[in-house]
């Protein structure tokens, strides 16, 4: 895959909307007969497809780079389009009126969804009830930071960091996705990441897993000397006032042996008074779990709530085998497994497009009764 950047993608948007406002005026100028409009939608909709044909040779990604390609075009041409079309408001149907009036208001969402939800961060909170015999005298607070995904270090992922730190943890989980950039970027910004890491402090501890973003080996750089304990396939166990938990880390490839040994362990392990967490990436492992399993909770990220969610849909795309409605985020039950997926703080980056609409950013504050 090649690193297309911003000025691939505004090149491309360029093209596309001299195509589209290019066929639109010629349209408006001849007479206004349906076979006219008809014909100057079909070539551009062709000349489209072999520009798009003609990126994806070049190396536009599948489907990140696509989806880019189709966000501006949604949120630049189509508003542009719809400006040329205000010349017909007078004669136009109310069909035609309605379309216009929602493409021009694609250009405020784009801009919401691109420049302001991105960074709007939210601290979500859920109560999860716990067995009588693994209740104790307060609940216990557990911190989720999840998909910090960032290039550059900055403001935003400091500030997730001070939402935290601010809420008194006895626990925080780290779900993997930390850095998503060039090689020569994560070392340049290694000593900046240790210092920030080496702030999150809790009575229990800090404890990680790796993400799709960082191999095993690149993980243990991102926490290293900071006192972070990444959990590859093991578990941990902690006490915290009056009660004991057991806090199972798995790799990103859950599906391996060893990973799916250490969730058995875990779950069949016996005693029943320790609380038992299983943290992944992803939340998929829920679904290999018996059901009604030993496992007290399931913490996961991966998704970022799809990044798009719209009204009575959901999210459009989650990346995950479990339910969009379970993928779109928060507390959920999965066959008498609870289930926490975080939104996590940061976008899918390389050829995606850095947006977030109906799924801001979060830091999750867990409180277990």
């Amino acid at each position: 895959m090649r690193d297309h950047g911003a000025a691939f993608f505004a090149a491309s948007t360029a093209v596309d909307a001299a195509l589209v406002c290019g066929a639109l005026l010629l349209a408006l100028r001849q007479a206004r007969t349906g076979w006219r409009w008809v014909a100057a939608l079909g070539l551009v909709l062709v000349a489209l497809a072999l520009k798009g044909v003609a990126l994806v040779a070049t190396g536009l990604d599948i489907p990140f780079g696509v989806m880019h390609v189709l966000w501006l075009d949604l949120i630049v041409v189509a508003p542009l389009a719809a400006l040329l079309a205000l010349r017909t408001w007078p004669s136009a149907r109310p069909a035609l009126r309605a379309a216009v009036v929602l493409a021009l208001l694609l250009a405020p969402v784009g801009a919401y969804a691109s420049l302001i939800e991105p960074d709007r961060l939210v601290t979500e909170r859920a109560r999860v009830p716990l067995a009588d015999d693994r209740t104790g005298r307060a609940p216990l607070k557990i911190a989720v930071i999840a998909d910090l995904q960032f290039e550059q270090l900055g403001s935003h992922e400091r500030e997730a960091i001070e939402h935290v730190l601010a809420e008194r943890p006895d626990l925080i989980l780290l779900a993997g996705d930390y850095h998503q950039g060039s090689r020569l970027s994560f070392e340049r910004q290694l000593p900046d990441v240790h210092r920030l890491l080496s702030k999150l402090h809790a009575p229990g501890g800090v404890f990680a897993v790796q993400g799709d973003c960082e191999s095993i080996g690149k993980a243990e750089e991102v926490f290293a000397g900071t006192g972070i304990r990444l959990l590859v396939d093991e578990t941990a166990r902690v006490r915290v006032r009056d009660r004991t938990v057991s806090i199972a880390g798995i790799e990103l490839r859950y599906w391996l042996p060893r990973a799916r040994a250490a969730m058995r362990r875990l779950e069949e392990a016996p005693g029943r008074e320790d609380v038992r967490l299983l943290l992944s990436h992803r939340p998929d492992p829920v679904l290999r779990a018996a059901a009604h399993s030993r496992i007290d909770l399931f913490v996961a990220g991966h998704t970022h709530g799809g990044q798009l969610q719209l009204p009575f849909v959901g999210p459009l795309s989650t990346a995950t085998h479990v339910s969009r409605a379970v993928a779109a985020g928060g507390l959920h039950e999965v066959d008498g497994n609870r289930l926490y997926v975080s939104r996590g703080i940061g976008v899918e980056r390389g050829q995606a497009p850095r947006l977030r609409l109906g799924a801001p950013p979060e830091v999750s504050i867990l409180e277990l009764r």
